[in-house]
């Protein structure tokens, strides 16, 4: 059997059949694989971006002075 293809919205973990391929499909064994349509889905990032244009865009909060004295808040010399 050839692979058909069709898009459909998962809702409560049930997929529906388009309606020209349930009688091809009734009762038969078939493998799915499920392919999220929208890049932001599938890896929660804007699609195509590098992973150093996604690790540009992470944004860290802490003490202004962290780079500057970092050894001291490591050993607890300093407590933000």
């Amino acid at each position: 059997m050839n692979a058909i293809e069709f898009q459909a919205v998962a809702h409560d973990g049930v997929l529906d059949i388009p309606p020209e391929h349930r009688r091809l499909l009734d009762g038969k064994k078939v493998r799915v694989v499920l392919v999220a349509t929208e890049a932001s889905e599938a890896s929660g990032a804007g699609g195509n971006d590098t992973l150093f244009t996604r690790l540009r865009q992470v944004r860290v909060q802490g003490p202004t002075d962290l780079s500057a004295n970092h050894d001291a808040y490591i050993v607890g010399e300093r407590d933000g």
